[in-house]
């Protein structure tokens, strides 16, 4: 196990993921949040250097001046399920217990399976993803005129609760997890004319856009385009590919995606651990 912490080396690896995407666009992505300003303390572990086949990057349980307790978080990218496994099984890198989540490519997703098994943790999956990749986000095929006739803002720390109910889970972790992400990452809204959100987008420590909410009564109204557009010109000078999940049975965002140009990757099967039922 090898944790990569001088630049010159995640820069190298940067080049070297850029080459092996859609497979890498979860670990590429915090890849650049650590080489801008790393606030979510992300590292970054190869099984190998300066060649890899097996690419992990992760945040432990932290607790800092910026946070209260997040869930640890484990992002997988791998061409080799022996180094795979290997990694995972090293208790140094992961601490099996209670409350982990992993992003896995579906063809690694049983040896995640394998090795919580025998540390008696319970899996719960989320699956039916795949990404969506733009990869030349300045070539977007979006309007530059503004679609929506209400304003665009962002959102701030009071209005975590409200995106946390529009969730398929919730709880405090979920309510600290949203806090941290409106406080320290690019996010966008649109308000009513009193000022409250009716429809947002957020982005996340791996730099995909996600949790995009907007509500019934404001649909088909060219709000969330409007969104997307505001959050990825913010991104354009970053040099990253734009990206986000959408479930297989989204036709309405798939059809969108396409229409503006992404591409779809790899399907990804979004997995919590917890403890097993006796």
């Amino acid at each position: 196990m090898i944790i990569l912490e001088a630049f010159k080396d995640l820069t190298l690896m940067k080049n070297i993921l850029h080459r092996e995407l859609p497979q890498s666009i979860n670990v590429l992505g915090g890849l650049h949040h650590i080489l801008r300003n790393n606030v979510f303390q992300l590292k970054m572990c190869v099984d190998s250097w300066p060649t890899f086949s097996t690419a992990i990057c992760y945040h432990q349980n932290q607790i800092g001046s910026s946070f209260v307790e997040l869930p640890s978080k484990y992002s997988i990218f791998s061409k080799n399920q022996d180094t795979l496994r290997s990694l995972l099984s090293d208790d140094k890198l992961v601490k099996w217990k209670n409350g982990i989540e992993f992003g896995v490519s579906n063809h690694h997703s049983e040896i995640v399976r394998e090795i919580a098994s025998l540390r008696g943790l319970h899996v719960e999956e989320d699956g039916g993803y795949h990404s969506y990749i733009n990869y030349s986000p300045e070539k977007l095929d979006m309007p530059d005129r503004k679609t929506s006739t209400l304003a665009t803002s962002t959102l701030n720390e009071s209005h975590a609760e409200l995106v946390v109910q529009q969730l398929p889970y919730g709880g405090s972790e979920e309510i600290n997890r949203v806090k941290a992400y409106i406080q320290h990452l690019p996010n966008c809204c649109v308000v009513d004319e009193k000022g409250h959100p009716v429809s947002w987008l957020l982005t996340d420590e791996l730099n995909e856009m996600r949790m995009a909410y907007t509500q019934p009564k404001y649909r088909r109204k060219g709000h969330f385009r409007d969104m997307m557009h505001t959050l990825i010109r913010q991104r354009i000078s970053e040099g990253l590919p734009v990206y986000c999940h959408m479930h297989k049975d989204n036709a309405a965002a798939i059809g969108f995606a396409n229409k503006a140009g992404f591409t779809r990757g790899e399907e990804t099967t979004f997995m919590f651990l917890s403890a097993s039922e006796k």
